[in-house]
């Protein structure tokens, strides 16, 4: 590592993922033990990242990619099967009918089968593309690390990328709020709210990535019913990113 004591704010990032050979570790390492600013920054982003494994905003699994291509191998060949031209000889009207249910059940079967099949391997591609993307800004050299202060209870921080244009915002314990209430988070564009999402009744933990913001956008959370609002009522927490 060429300099490395001298831009170790831009290498927390990596040192935090573990994204770094020995010897960069240990330079960064010696300086962390002099530097309390950068050590305590490390010590938010291992957290976050931390974080970010207990939300499995991850890598999908091998097992999972094994069965996606495993079930659509089988599809391929039941469909096969189902194409196979049918005997001549045929007996009767109870045979026809019966032949016509049986079609019918082999290609429903197969029509349901690939769009699962279709839809786990979207969702294997999607997972991907995230965790690529939360890697590339948590390694940015500019990264730069912000944790909401006025936040009721709980943790909610980001680590934003102007290079990327983009964050990746993680929160944990979030407090509870009454029934039919949940957690909301926003981007805001100036004096204009876009959501991110209403969570699920009950979460209180979790993370996620916000493309194409500005330097002058901020992250929001509000509490709003159950499905969300059209715009923030009851703002929790704010976090600006610069």
């Amino acid at each position: 590592m060429t300099s490395a004591t001298n831009h170790v704010d831009q290498l927390l990032g990596a040192y935090a993922l573990d994204a770094m050979d020995d010897v960069e570790r240990a330079a960064v390492e010696r300086h962390l033990r002099t530097c309390p600013t950068c050590a305590a920054e490390a010590a938010e982003l291992t957290a976050t990242t931390a974080r970010l494994g207990a939300a499995a905003v991850t890598t999908p699994p091998p097992h999972l990619r094994a069965r996606v291509l495993g079930a659509a191998q089988r599809t391929a060949q039941h469909h096969r099967a189902a194409r196979r031209p049918a005997p001549r000889r045929r007996r009767g009207a109870a045979a026809a009918a019966a032949a016509v249910v049986l079609v019918s059940s082999v290609g429903g079967t197969w029509w349901a089968q690939e769009n699962r099949i279709t839809h786990e391997r979207a969702r294997v591609i999607a997972a991907e593309q995230e965790s690529a993307d939360i890697r590339a800004v948590l390694t940015a050299s500019d990264a730069e690390f912000r944790v909401a202060a006025n936040l009721p209870s709980g943790h909610l921080a980001a680590v934003y990328s102007s290079s990327h244009r983009a964050a990746v915002v993680t929160f944990a314990d979030l407090g509870d709020v009454p029934a039919g209430k949940t957690y909301q988070f926003w981007r805001l564009i100036g004096q204009n709210p876009r959501s991110l999402g209403a969570l699920p009744e009950g979460t209180r933990r979790g993370s996620l990535i916000v493309h194409d913001l500005n330097g002058t956008d901020q992250i929001a959370v509000s509490i709003e019913n159950a499905g969300g609002a059209p715009v923030p009522t009851k703002v929790h927490a704010v976090l600006p990113l610069t």
